[in-house]
């Protein structure tokens, strides 16, 4: 990686350091008249920081339980496998044309004629493979791009209803010896114990359907059920954060 910006600002802070060191000594030694400069800041109090009061909320299971991530992985879905049928049919219809060339004699017009077909059918073909591969790749990444800010959203909008200062981002997957990537997620994962008092993630599910609910999504059965108790039941009517 090149030079972080935090390795410039410490050359720069020492710099600066080292110019108000070497500064008053010359001024010193030029003119022996050197009083003391009063500090504007002498006997201000720093405002004392905030208590830290620290959530957590696990992102994978408020993607898979968010209604519109639902509804927009199963028009993704859709969408990709109309594209792959499509392609199906231009590798279908050069497996044909080679059979079909199979039987004829090279060198006459009609060997040549389907030869031709199939190297165009190939190319179709592979020219429509990459541009969906990038079309919906794309596409992938509007679409959580685009959830993951609705969900951001909604965590400071709870976080801030909840009078936290902190959201930490945990998994509350169980963990099973016959499932390798749960030991090791949970092995690597920085959070080791987490109050569940303070966990928000039922109510930034709820709070997301109900907002889709309301506006655009379906109605399902479990953006109707009662919040959880003792939790906001929509924070986001308050409007803003």
């Amino acid at each position: 990686m090149v030079l972080s910006t935090r390795g410039i600002l410490a050359i720069g802070l020492g710099v600066t350091g080292l110019a108000f060191l070497v500064g008053p000594s010359l001024g010193q030694q030029q003119d022996g008249r050197v009083s003391k400069t009063a500090n504007p800041t002498a006997g201000a109090m720093p405002s004392s920081p905030a208590a830290p009061f620290i959530g957590t909320v696990d992102i994978d299971s408020v993607f898979k339980n968010y209604e519109k991530f639902k509804v927009a992985s199963k028009d993704f879905n859709a969408a990709m496998l109309a594209r792959k049928n499509e392609l199906m049919k231009l590798m279908s219809e050069a497996q044909e044309e080679a059979q079909m060339l199979s039987k004829l004699t090279p060198g006459t017009e009609d060997f040549t004629k389907h030869e031709n077909r199939v190297t165009e059918l190939k190319a179709r073909h592979e020219a429509g493979r990459e541009q969906a591969q990038r079309e919906f790749a794309l596409r992938d990444a509007e679409n959580v791009a685009t959830i993951y800010k609705e969900v951001q959203a909604m965590v400071v909008r709870i976080a801030q209803w909840r009078k936290m200062n902190y959201v930490v981002k945990i998994s509350n997957q169980p963990i099973s010896g016959t499932d390798p990537n749960s030991v090791m997620n949970a092995i690597q994962s920085t959070m080791v114990y987490a109050d569940p008092r303070n966990d928000i993630t039922n109510d930034v599910i709820f709070n997301l359907n109900r907002m889709y609910t309301a506006t655009s999504g379906p109605a399902s059965k479990t953006t109707n059920a009662a919040a959880p108790a003792g939790r906001p039941a929509n924070p986001a009517q308050s409007g803003g954060n």
